[in-house]
C-alpha cells in the first residue's frame, strides 16, 4: 500500500484502522568502483517491493539522502548531513503522526544515518508515539552469520545483483587492502583503528581507508545473485513479523 499512489479518503480510512507506517532511508555514495551509487537507497526499495507483497502497511517513498559525508571525496556521493536527515525525518513523522499514525518503522540502508534515526525515534516517545530503525544489513547478518558483511562488499553486492545485475560492474572488482595510519596502529573497521590488541574509535573519511570505496572481509566477488535474492526475501519476512509484534507495544491511551 503505497501513499503516493493513495487518495486523501484512502489515508483516512487507513488511520481509522491502523497505526503504523513503514518508512525509508537510504543514501547517494560509492560502494566500490563496482556497485552503483544508490546501492544503500535500491536495496531498501528492493525490500519495499517485498514487503507489500506480504503486508498493508502503509509504504512511504524512499528518502534518498542520507549522511554520508564520509564519504564525499568519492565522486557522485550526496550527503545532506545528520542535523538535517534528523530534521527531514522529524518533520516528516510529525506529519504522520497528525494523520494518526504511532507506530513509525524506518528501513534504513545506511550506516551513518543511524544516529540521526535513533534520535527522531527518541523525539517520537516522548510524542506517545514509538519508533524503530530496522538496519536491513545488520539484520540480515544476523538472520544468517553468512551473510554479514562490510561497505560495498560482499553482502551489499549480493544485494545489488538480485535487483538488477547490470548494475555491479564485476569487471572492476578487485582486491582491498585497508590503510593503516601507520605502522603501530591498524586499520580495523571503516572508523576503528587497533593498537596492542584494543579496538579504538579513529574516523577517517572513506577514501583515506580504501582505495577502490569497498570494506570488508566478504569479498564482493563472493556475491551471487542466489545469495542475494535468499537474503532479500528471508529479511523481508523477517520485518512483516518484526512489524507485526512492534504494533503491539502499549501506548498511553489519549
Amino acid at each position: 500500500m503505497r501513499l503516493e499512489r493513495m487518495n486523501s479518503p484512502e489515508v483516512e480510512a487507513y488511520f481509522k484502522d491502523h497505526k503504523i507506517a513503514l518508512l525509508s532511508v537510504g543514501s547517494i555514495e560509492c560502494h566500490g568502483l563496482h556497485n552503483a551509487l544508490g546501492t544503500d537507497t535500491l536495496i531498501p526499495m528492493k525490500l519495499l517491493e517485498l514487503v507489500e507483497q506480504k503486508s498493508d502497511v502503509l509504504i512511504l517513498p524512499t528518502l534518498p539522502y542520507g549522511d554520508c559525508d564520509w564519504h564525499l571525496d568519492w565522486p557522485g556521493a550526496v550527503s545532506i548531513g545528520s542535523d538535517l536527515l534528523e530534521a527531514v525525518m522529524r518533520r516528516i513523522c510529525d506529519c504522520l503522526y497528525r494523520w494518526g499514525c504511532r507506530y513509525f518503522v524506518i528501513l534504513n540502508g545506511h550506516g551513518g544515518n543511524t544516529h540521526a534515526l535513533e534520535k527522531v525515534c527518541g523525539y517520537l516517545d516522548r510524542k506517545n508515539a514509538v519508533g524503530t530503525v530496522f538496519n536491513w544489513w545488520t539484520v540480515a547478518g544476523d538472520l544468517n552469520p553468512a551473510w554479514k558483511g562490510g561497505h560495498g562488499a560482499g553482502e551489499e553486492t549480493a544485494a545489488m545483483l538480485a535487483i538488477d545485475p547490470k548494475l555491479v560492474r564485476k569487471d572492476l572488482i578487485c582486491d582491498n587492502a585497508p590503510k593503516d595510519p601507520t605502522d603501530e596502529l591498524h586499520a580495523c573497521g571503516l572508523r576503528r583503528v587497533e593498537f596492542r590488541g584494543i579496538s579504538l574509535p579513529l574516523p577517517r573519511t572513506n577514501r583515506k581507508i580504501t582505495d577502490n570505496g569497498w570494506y570488508g572481509s566478504d569479498h564482493p566477488s563472493t556475491a551471487t545473485v542466489e545469495w542475494g535474492t535468499e537474503m532479500l526475501n528471508t529479511t523481508a519476512d523477517f520485518l512483516v513479523d518484526y512489524m507485526r509484534a512492534f504494533e503491539k507495544i502499549p501506548l498511553d491511551a489519549e
